[in-house]
């Protein structure tokens, strides 16, 4: 229970269809349009910056809010964390294809390793103002992150090991993504452009 428990909480938040919800609200079915994620970038792309940057939070308050309540009950946060990310990529409601989890990976981060996190986030800003890609910028992200956390020694080994495989998650959901990079046929993303 003291492994299952967190993980539960997690997943319940993760699952939660923020940016789907936003994106309703404003008229549009984010399964429907453009690459037919229900993420905050997808709803950001058809939607404007405003919903863009509302989804996003929300997305990473489903991150950060689990690891939080589980840290306060003495669990194991990465546990929650996982839940959380893995909820969101995977979602059971969307026939387990969700968000990318990286609005919701940042959320766990600032949690647990929020360190790492200021300078990973300037890695996703160097990598977005240089290419306006938003998918490689976010790939940049998780890959900086699980490093930065080993090399600073943030939090415990466990956290650390479980932001390497939430990492390996992320850029397994950049697939589609990264693809099309290598084809240079990923799509650009200027997000205070007014629809």
């Amino acid at each position: 229970m003291n492994y299952i428990l967190p993980f539960v909480v997690g997943f319940v938040f993760g699952i939660i269809p923020f940016s789907y919800i936003l994106g309703k609200i404003k008229g549009i079915d984010l399964k429907n349009v453009g690459s037919g994620n229900i993420g905050a970038t997808n709803l950001g792309r058809h939607a404007g910056l405003p919903f863009f940057i509302i989804g996003f939070i929300l997305d990473g308050l489903k991150g950060l809010i689990p690891v939080l309540l589980i840290r306060n009950f003495g669990y194991l946060t990465a546990l929650a964390g996982a839940g959380a990310i893995l909820g969101h990529i995977f979602n059971p409601l969307f026939r387990f294809r969700g968000g990318k989890g990286v609005s919701t990976m940042i959320g766990v981060a600032i949690g647990i390793v929020p360190k790492s996190f200021l300078i990973s986030l300037a890695v996703w800003l160097v990598v977005y103002l240089s290419t306006f890609i938003v998918a490689l910028a976010s790939i940049g992200f998780a890959a900086a992150l699980p490093i930065l956390s080993f090399a600073m020694k943030e939090a415990t080994l466990t956290d650390r090991i479980f932001m390497m495989i939430m990492a390996a998650f992320i850029v397994y959901a950049h697939r589609s993504n990264i693809r099309r990079i290598l084809k240079k046929e990923e799509p650009k993303l200027v997000l205070w452009r007014k629809k």
